[in-house]
């Protein structure tokens, strides 16, 4: 017996708010950027769902059409991703990006049906159930080898420095939390009958993002007003070399003859470090001895230190089988380097989940890379500071970043080539995420693209200078060292996620007394 694709889907009366709450979140990141709108993206999908008593399977349906409509217009653009020139099946961008988007969208189909299962129908306590299921599932979203954060809630707000300033406090995922308590305080200002519950719910909302501005205020204010005399002066290079060429041997003395000439433009003003991007030298630098001494002597002679990007292959495999890395290094002027391999990878990318573990799945080619996995290590020593490296998608993880300046890390380098993503919302939607990591953990982030976004974030998420997207150059930069570590860099997730999880124990012990009875009716 076949199905009907249709019986996959929510009540009609619940389809145009599903997609319209998913289409508003999708508003609220690149390429429209409007990032206010999170705050009441989620009210259409809200209100149809709990007008009437739905079934659980119902808010699950509902859930992921909603999941759908904003990963589809969120993500559309990695079907167009430039890799797929080299791939050896090319045409499965587009059903892969389909999958994603199915994928990704099952985490909002089970937020919903566990705000409806575990809620109960209780209005109050939905308030705080919703913010503390949203923390579990973006947590468990953005977790482990198959971790993907892309479009965590959170990020819709950081092009507003004074309303993500909460994330030195409780990270992403307390900014996302406010967020969900907003629409959730709206949402029940909707539902109610009584005008004056319909204002004490308005009025809730509207405080915590008053408060929440305020205070993002006063944190910028006290940033401004403290005083540093350490301060450095930084180059970021965006070389915008062609990737259609780059890896071709022929072109590999001209892309050095690039590195050096840019290097000793910024060399003029007098920088302590000059950042290239991810895979910049596109050579295995361990075994190509002129290369490298080139780079040690460019160093020296322009008294920098030179950060770049490049890719490693040693005999570490088992019987002395060669893994290759995707990794950075540090030349200092005195002499030597020292390197930094990528940790965490991209998934179906850089390598297949669990390859590391299991050899026969490395077999498996679409094309991706297989590189292995980093080991960890400390900030590398500077002339400007102590660095924590941070290879493209290791930018989006607040645990990576906020680990390396418990380990002493002064500020973090993000090198990435994001060439690939094309003209398309991709980079800026990657180079968002990335401002988050200095507001999280007060610390100056330097970022260098191939193609963009090039970029300095001063402590508290203000882009201070920035390279045009697709341009050759470098930017000359200013930072500073900060002194102490934020309460989310000391305690990271934890309290946010125990206090989420305290929320759900709590429904998950009183749900069965509610359930025994009808949950009421909303018109």
């Amino acid at each position: 017996m076949r199905l009907s694709p249709l019986k996959s889907l929510p009540p009609l009366g619940l389809v145009l708010p599903a997609i319209a709450s998913g289409l508003l979140l999708a508003a609220a990141f690149p390429p429209l950027s409007l990032g206010p709108l999170s705050c009441v993206a989620l009210i259409p999908v809200l209100v149809a769902l709990h007008r009437r008593t739905n079934p659980p399977r119902v808010f699950f349906k509902t859930g992921h059409l909603f999941g759908v409509s904003f990963f589809a217009a969120h993500l559309w653009w990695v079907a167009k991703l430039s890799p797929a020139a080299s791939m050896t099946v090319p045409w499965l961008m587009i059903p892969a990006t389909i999958v994603l988007v199915l994928y990704l969208a099952l985490y909002p189909g089970l937020f919903f049906l566990l705000l409806r299962w575990i809620g109960g129908g209780r209005s109050l306590f939905g308030v705080l159930l919703g913010p503390a299921l949203w923390v579990i599932i973006e947590w468990i979203r953005s977790s482990g080898e198959f971790g993907f954060p892309w479009g965590s809630i959170g990020y819709s707000l950081v092009r507003y420095p004074a309303m993500m300033q909460g994330a030195a406090f409780l990270g992403v995922l307390g900014l996302g939390a406010i967020i969900v308590m907003v629409n959730t305080l709206w949402a029940e200002a909707r539902l109610s009958a009584r005008l004056r519950t319909k204002g004490l719910y308005f009025a809730a909302g509207a405080a915590l993002l008053v408060l929440n501005l305020l205070g993002g205020k006063s944190a910028i204010d006290r940033f401004d007003a403290s005083k540093t005399d350490k301060r450095f002066t930084v180059a970021l290079v965006q070389p915008n070399i062609d990737l259609t060429v780059k890896w071709q041997p022929e072109f590999v003395d001209s892309t050095f003859n690039l590195i050096e000439r840019l290097t000793r433009q910024a060399a003029g003003f007098r920088p302590g470090l000059v950042v290239f991007p991810e895979t910049a030298a596109p050579v295995y630098l361990r075994y190509s001895l002129k290369h490298r001494s080139r780079m040690e002597d460019l160093a020296r002679s322009t008294g920098a230190g030179i950060f770049i990007g490049f890719l490693d292959g040693r005999h570490d495999g088992p019987k002395g089988s060669v893994n290759l890395y995707n990794s950075s290094a540090l030349f200092d002027p005195k002499g030597g380097y020292v390197q930094y391999d990528k940790n965490h990878l991209l998934p179906f990318g850089e390598v297949i989940p669990f390859g590391w573990k299991f050899r026969f799945l490395q077999k498996i080619d679409f094309g991706q890379a297989n590189f292995q996995p980093g080991p960890k290590k400390p900030p590398i020593p500077s002339p400007v500071g102590n660095l924590a490296p941070l290879i493209c998608f290791e930018s989006t993880f607040s645990e990576l970043s906020r680990k390396a300046v418990e380990s002493g890390a002064d500020m973090f380098v993000n090198i990435t080539n994001d060439g690939w993503f094309g003209s398309t919302p991709g980079p800026y939607q990657h180079s968002d995420m990335a401002i988050l990591r200095a507001v999280e953990n007060r610390r100056f982030l330097l970022r260098s693209g191939n193609t963009g976004v090039t970029m300095v974030v001063d402590p508290v998420g203000r882009v201070t200078n920035k390279l045009a997207m697709n341009e050759e150059g470098f930017l000359i930069g200013e930072s500073h060292g900060v002194n102490g570590k934020t309460f989310y860099t000391r305690h990271g997730n934890k309290t946010v996620l125990l206090a989420s999880a305290a929320v759900v124990l709590l429904g998950l012990v009183t749900g069965p007394l509610v359930r025994r009875r009808r949950p009421r009716q909303r018109d």
